[in-house]
């Protein structure tokens, strides 16, 4: 009995010591500049990567990346999800859950 418990100690802690480094498979591409579109759907702030354009709308909680007063291009690296709640996704619009400056 006293060695399950050792047992289940010791693999609980590996376990707590594993994490997955999520930085490691992040997108790589360029904030290229504002949506300046008037339509119902455009909006935002395109994000070009070797081969697509995305839109997004807001950059994650906690980045230190200043939108407003900045010099285009800004290399980044990223994660996202589709946003297919604002116009079903239409312009390859997405959510942004992680970026970073290169």
């Amino acid at each position: 009995m006293k060695s399950v418990i050792l047992f289940l100690i010791f693999a609980g802690i590996a376990l707590i010591a594993c994490h997955t480094d999520t930085t490691t498979n992040m997108n790589e591409g360029q904030i290229i500049g504002l949506d300046g579109r008037k339509c119902a759907c455009c909006g935002g702030w395109f994000l070009q990567t070797t081969d697509t354009t995305f839109l997004f709308s807001t950059l994650p909680q906690g980045s230190d990346i200043d939108l407003e007063n900045t010099t285009f291009p800004i290399p980044v690296k990223f994660d996202y999800m589709p946003d297919t709640s604002y116009c079903n996704g239409f312009l390859n619009r997405i959510t942004l859950t992680h970026i970073e400056v290169q």
